[in-house]
């Protein structure tokens, strides 16, 4: 009897070329792969530091002083903050008239998406924040945190109040990680000054 085994083998190879052929066909084709798309840096200047003092100071009188937090006082604004405290020593900005201090102001620079946003905050000497502006803006989306309907949620808001997004403070569609930057450097602004002693509520 003849063996049918290379009859058998033959048919196999056939059936499989012909499986491999048509599953060629039908694989998709391959897609070229794209870098991630590199950040543009956009710098959008809006106030200098002489004119952010001039908007929350308007004819108050302004000096300038360097305060270095304590361990102990570091430790007790990071615990706050829920976060480290990067700066080792912060400047801070008094409006006085008379001599007697009527308000305080921290500049700051937040991480935005990719870049830092830089900002002022004014508080008043019991603590609650009277003014925030946007002073520069590095990237080309997200600047809607400069709208003054955003800036104003922080107006009048202090120690007690949770200064977070999506609690009390509404984020601006399209700038959602600049608004949770902002209302990150206004609650350091009240942290700080409280525990370093220059606010009294």
């Amino acid at each position: 009897m003849t063996s049918l085994w290379p009859r058998l083998r033959s048919v196999s190879k056939g059936f499989l070329m012909c499986v491999g052929v048509m599953a060629g066909l039908a694989m998709p084709p391959i897609l070229p792969v794209f870098a991630a798309e590199k950040p543009e840096y956009y710098e959008q200047i809006y106030l200098s530091e002489a004119d952010a003092l001039k908007t929350v100071f308007g004819d108050l009188q302004v000096e300038k002083a360097s305060l270095k937090p304590t361990s102990a006082q570091r430790k007790t604004i990071q615990k706050r903050l829920r976060r480290k405290l990067e700066e080792q020593a912060l400047t801070v900005y008094k409006g006085l008239r008379g001599g007697k201090i009527e308000r305080y102001a921290f500049i700051f620079d937040e991480q935005g998406k990719h870049f830092p946003i830089t900002f002022i905050v004014a508080l008043n000497p019991q603590g609650s924040v009277q003014q925030v502006a946007v002073m520069v803006y590095r990237e080309r989306r997200g600047d809607g945190v400069k709208r003054k309907r955003f800036l104003n949620q922080f107006v009048n808001k202090g120690q007690a109040d949770p200064l977070e997004v999506n609690t009390d403070i509404v984020h601006i569609t399209g700038s959602t990680i600049s608004s949770w930057s902002i209302a990150a450097g206004v609650k350091k602004a009240v942290v700080v000054a409280d525990v370093l002693g220059l606010t009294h509520p």
